[in-house]
């Protein structure tokens, strides 16, 4: 489904997974990669002795970024994949989206920490600038692969459904890339409105949601389980993850960005956050 993959390398642990993740990914379906590592510019000074050490400088930082991109493409030639290395200096999650465009890559994988709060402000900035402005689905990830190359990452994934038009998005996004993958799907729909002890009847608009999905789900032609859920929906979607062993959650999202994406509570952004899982994150963009 995915036929050219933009991956970002960083060096970190977490971006040493994604970039892992990703090679096992395109070596399973054939894609083609985008390895880039964007190298931040050092302060720029005026004094001749300090602009001296400064470009002293940049020339290191581009050398570590040239080794860094070795190391992967000698990672990823060993899994057989067709692949590029780009090297670029710049602000990081603007270099990622003008990358991811001018390559039309059509997925964007990054590395992400476990962090919550006011730390997914500023540990997770990049992922959060570049999930809020993407125009293609990006997929986060924090651990590397468990498979052995060569083998499917993912049998089922979760997609959460509330029946607004970004999380519509990532139900038909979800499907295209089962029916593309073979993979089951679990359709979850979180009613935060009702508790089941006090109220065990959801609203018609959860269960309208949901047989909606269903419904799209037996059109796509995809082996399918649905589910209505109730409680704090972050939560929830990541406990029934788990606990039905899916490989991977797909979520829509506005793309809100900074402390409006904390303080109005992004699904997505709480998700991600806490979750060891891989989060797709699909964008209303793709309708157009």
């Amino acid at each position: 489904m995915y036929k050219r993959v933009l991956v970002a390398a960083g060096g970190s642990p977490w971006s040493d997974a994604a970039v892992s993740y990703a090679i096992a990914w395109a070596a399973y379906t054939g894609a083609e990669l985008r390895i880039l590592s964007v190298l931040a510019s050092p302060v720029a000074y005026t004094m001749p002795d300090v602009m001296s050490s400064s470009e002293l400088l940049m020339e290191s930082i581009e050398r570590q970024g040239q080794e860094l991109l070795d190391r992967v493409a000698a990672q990823a030639e060993s899994a057989g994949v067709s692949y590029t290395t780009l090297l670029k200096w710049g602000n990081v999650p603007e270099t990622i989206l003008q990358t991811a465009t001018e390559e039309d890559c059509e997925l964007i994988t990054l590395g992400s920490r476990v962090v919550t709060g006011l730390k997914r402000l500023v540990v997770g900035r990049t992922l959060n600038a570049v999930a809020a402005k993407a125009r293609r689905p990006v997929l986060v990830i924090k651990y590397p692969p468990a498979p052995p190359a060569g083998l499917a990452l993912w049998r089922r994934i979760l997609v959460a459904t509330g029946g607004s038009p970004w999380s519509d998005v990532a139900v038909d996004h979800a499907l295209d890339l089962a029916r593309a993958q073979g993979l089951a799907v679990y359709l979850l729909c979180v009613d935060p409105g009702r508790v089941r002890s006090f109220l065990p009847r959801a609203t018609s608009g959860a269960k309208n949601t949901l047989a909606l999905a269903e419904a799209r789900a037996a059109a796509a032609g995809v082996t399918y389980e649905a589910h209505l859920a109730y409680g704090n929906v972050a939560d929830t979607i990541r406990e029934t993850a788990t606990s039905r062993a899916c490989d991977a959650i797909v979520l829509g999202s506005r793309g809100l960005t900074g402390f409006k994406r904390l303080m109005l509570g992004s699904i997505s952004n709480a998700v991600t956050a806490k979750t060891l899982l891989p989060v797709l994150i699909v964008k209303r963009f793709l309708l157009a």
